[in-house]
């Protein structure tokens, strides 16, 4: 029985993938798409160091951050998350800064809807953070389900026995989640409920 469902913000809750795309051309010189992609099939900061050469000084956290300050969040997935959170227990881990998840949430009049907000600041590995939330919960692995969009959360997952439900608009596409093996792959929110009641 499902009790946690935890969410990744960038690509999941909102989407912003070409802007982190394009923000990225301006910090890495000559990156490519599929560069970029591949950042997101491990631990994003561990990927990030291998391309430090490539630097150009630009401050893409700062930037990304200015931009969740302005974002909104569809009124579907509000909803859907506002209805989620009379059910189950719902929590943030992400790889972002945590003050810039936190400024969205308030802004966006969520406060109250999310337990936990996990992001660089915790730690650097999801890993470690999908640990913290079964040791403050108190839960078993089997009753958190993740929700993510790229392969290297998965894996991260998968570390720890947490299954997954991907989501394929994100920053990876559904042939790249799939190498993962994630307990479902969704293309749209109005699939997730569904997925959910599958889960034994």
């Amino acid at each position: 029985m499902i009790k946690i469902i935890v969410f990744d913000f960038d690509g999941v809750i909102i989407d912003n993938y070409e802007l982190h795309y394009q923000l990225s051309t301006k910090q890495i010189k000559y990156l490519t798409r599929e560069e970029h992609r591949k950042l997101f099939e491990g631990n994003i900061h561990e990927e990030r160091a291998k391309l430090k050469s490539r630097n150009t000084g630009f401050d893409l956290p700062t930037a990304f951050q200015e931009h969740k300050l302005l974002a909104k969040t569809p009124n579907k997935i509000k909803k859907l998350l506002l209805n989620l959170s009379q059910k189950y227990i719902l929590g943030i881990i992400s790889s972002a800064l945590e003050v810039g998840l936190n400024s969205y949430i308030k802004n966006n009049s969520l406060t109250g809807v999310f337990s936990f907000v996990y992001g660089k600041e915790t730690h650097t590995s999801k890993f470690e953070k999908f640990k913290l939330v079964t040791n403050k919960f108190n839960v078993k692995n089997e009753e958190i389900i993740f929700v993510t969009d790229t392969l290297g959360d998965i894996l991260e997952a998968n570390k720890v026995k947490i299954r997954s439900i991907a989501v394929d608009f994100g920053y990876h596409e559904r042939a790249r989640l799939e190498k993962g093996k994630p307990f479902a792959i969704i293309s749209s929110f109005d699939e997730f409920e569904s997925a959910i009641l599958k889960i034994k």
